[in-house]
């Protein structure tokens, strides 16, 4: 949602006007739900907190008596203290928690106090409000978003929960009680690919060594020696430390290395076989790689789709994400993803056909796979494990439990040659540095596509895909700065 909320942003939307719908639909919610009386509303530090004092303003129109209980003396949030500072002028009493706070009777309790961006179970001030707020055994208790330590011993739990946007993960299988969903102005491509999901880029550690940023391993060449360097160049310039590129031999000789990257030359001549195969099994063994790119310039040889099969099944063993990009494609079982695989498919449309056939993405991503009773999605499986991303002038992202977005934008001179390749290295250096392979997908199709507008700015008509691995830096640079 942080990252939806900062995509609207970028449209023109700010986050105090997704607050004002969010404590309108509260308020309402609250009048439908509570009797005459007062109704006690907690507010947490952050923009869940915001939206208790959005509410605590829309209430005004009903005529109901509102008390305000806080976590903090501020809010951390601008758009949030900006309703804390209008409650305040409006004449609403703000009044800061202490252990000597009387509960009193409220009619409702409203739950602010954390939101779907809080991780871990609550602690310090919060934690205690909690405690107080269970004690007190409120009657009637409407949660914003979901209730406050879900998930944890600590749970308020909820008679109402109003959620926005949409349900989130998990909340058909804990105590929400009933659940409301209310929509967010939210304008047309929020939810898409954006500049909000470089706030999932993983933070610099300022006592990381190297190799804590990941390492890489990046399986592709023969006839085309180019495709995997210029994958590994994308990769190394969006953060991963170590990157590693296995090709034939005379596919390494015929390359020009960069000072960065890492050459592991096999024994096969011109084609990926199983002297070459045997020896990414040694290259595998000899280093801890956090993630596998497979398939740039391959080519398709018989030899090297039985190679890359085995390849796949290896991975899904060993639990390496992986992206399985251009040539590797056709060596993914028909109609499904491969079974246990963690990691990230990037066909075109052709390939996608070949691929999947009649079969949905949506259905592709289940196929051949034990499915649990009560949700219906893989056992075992991370919500975020996989996805399917059609690339193409626009992008299309498929993951589990129904996720789907586009990327769009960009500059036509990005559909030359190479740049699937950085978009494929792009993906793994992200999962080499620890990102699930859904947030890694949707900002690495949000990169390429800035970069390229970036890239063309310089270049025009004359771009190549070997001019843009710079400017991914760059716009990842000025995202994570600001």
């Amino acid at each position: 949602m942080a990252v939806f909320d900062a995509n609207a942003a970028a449209l023109g939307v700010e986050v105090s006007e997704l607050m004002a719908a969010a404590g309108e639909a509260l308020a309402e919610q609250a009048v439908s739900m509570a009797a005459e009386g007062e109704y006690l509303i907690l507010c947490g530090p952050s923009n869940n907190g915001g939206d208790g004092f959005s509410m605590a303003l829309a209430l005004a129109e009903y005529e109901i008596e509102v008390r305000l209980v806080t976590s903090h003396k501020e809010q951390k949030g601008e758009a949030a203290q900006s309703f804390r500072a209008r409650c305040e002028a409006a004449g609403t009493k703000v009044e800061v928690w202490s252990k000597d706070s009387e509960f009193g009777t409220p009619a409702l309790l409203v739950d602010c106090l954390l939101g779907a961006g809080a991780g871990g179970k609550p602690r310090g001030r919060v934690a205690k409000i909690l405690e107080w707020a269970r004690k007190a055994n409120p009657d009637l208790v409407l949660a914003c978003d979901i209730p406050t330590g879900i998930g944890t011993k600590l749970l308020l739990p909820a008679d109402v929960t109003v959620t926005f946007h949409a349900e989130k993960s998990g909340m058909r299988y804990t105590e929400v009680g009933r659940l409301v969903v209310a929509p967010l102005p939210f304008p047309e491509g929020t939810t898409d690919c954006g500049p909000g999901d470089t706030l999932r880029y993983p933070p610099l550690d300022p006592t990381a060594h190297k190799g804590q940023r990941g390492r890489l391993l990046i399986i592709g060449g023969g006839p085309f020696h180019g495709a995997p360097i210029l994958a590994a160049r994308a990769a190394a310039r969006v953060g991963c430390d170590l990157v590693h590129v296995a090709m034939p031999r005379n596919a390494t000789d015929r390359a020009n290395w960069p000072d960065h990257i890492i050459s592991e030359r096999l024994f096969d001549d011109n084609f990926l076989e199983e002297r070459g195969s045997e020896e990414i099994m040694r290259i595998l063994d000899r280093n801890k790689f956090d993630a596998v790119v497979i398939g740039p310039g391959l080519g398709r040889a018989k030899e090297t789709a039985e190679e890359v099969h085995n390849f796949l099944n290896h991975f899904s063993e060993i639990g390496i994400p992986t992206v399985v990009d251009a040539d590797a494609i056709y060596s993914l079982p028909p109609g499904e993803w491969p079974k246990g695989l963690v990691g990230v498919a990037t066909p075109h449309a052709r390939e996608m056909r070949m691929w999947l056939w009649d079969e949905s993405p949506a259905s592709a991503l289940l196929a051949g796979t034990e499915l649990d009773e009560v949700t219906g999605l893989p056992k075992g499986v991370g919500l975020e494990s996989r996805v399917i991303v059609r690339t193409g002038s626009v992008d299309e992202l498929h993951g589990l439990e129904g996720r789907f977005c586009r990327a769009t934008g960009g500059h036509p001179r990005m559909a030359t040659g190479g740049t699937g390749d950085l978009l494929a290295g792009t993906i793994g250096s992200l999962l080499a540095q620890g990102m699930a392979p859904w947030p890694a997908a949707r900002l690495a199709c949000y990169l390429m596509r800035a970069a390229g507008v970036r890239t063309a700015v310089e270049f025009g008509p004359g771009l190549l895909a070997s001019d843009v691995p710079p400017h991914l830096a760059r716009v990842l640079s000025a995202a994570t700065l600001d």
